[in-house]
């Protein structure tokens, strides 16, 4: 899920309740969910890129393609509702800018914003020094 969760960041798992309709009032486009990668049977943190009648869409934030094609919604054990790197509250990619991370995403155009914004960074940083 780099960039918006590392290595070393500690997240807060808010549960879901079991069946269908909670997990579609409480997860939606954009928000990062804890799963059961059908796949491999491992524990799996991603966000929702799409939503159809049998489950959601998931990819991670940092992969070109979807981890699973479809997660069903009782397969979604919790979101992610915290984000904790070191002492400090790490709100990017949980508020509202979760649909456009999303949307790009999916487009497959995140990972090239992402490149741009580290290298403008890098950029800026050489500049201005370090920047907060």
């Amino acid at each position: 899920m780099f960039p918006f969760i590392k290595d070393g960041d500690v997240i807060t798992i808010a549960p879901v309740r079991p069946g269908a309709e909670p997990c579609v009032r409480t997860c939606g486009i954009g928000h990062v969910v804890a799963f059961i990668n059908p796949m491999n049977q491992r524990l799996v943190v991603h966000r929702i890129i799409g939503r159809h009648k049998s489950g959601f869409l998931i990819m991670g934030d940092n992969t070109q393609r979807p981890v699973a094609e479809m997660v069903e919604r009782d397969g979604i054990l919790g979101r992610v509702v915290r984000i904790e790197r070191g002492q400090q509250r790490v709100w990017l990619g949980l508020g509202p800018e979760r649909y456009a991370i999303a949307v790009l995403s999916r487009a497959g155009m995140l990972l090239p914003v992402i490149a741009r914004a580290e290298v403008l960074t890098r950029l800026l940083r050489r500049l201005y020094g370090t920047l907060n």
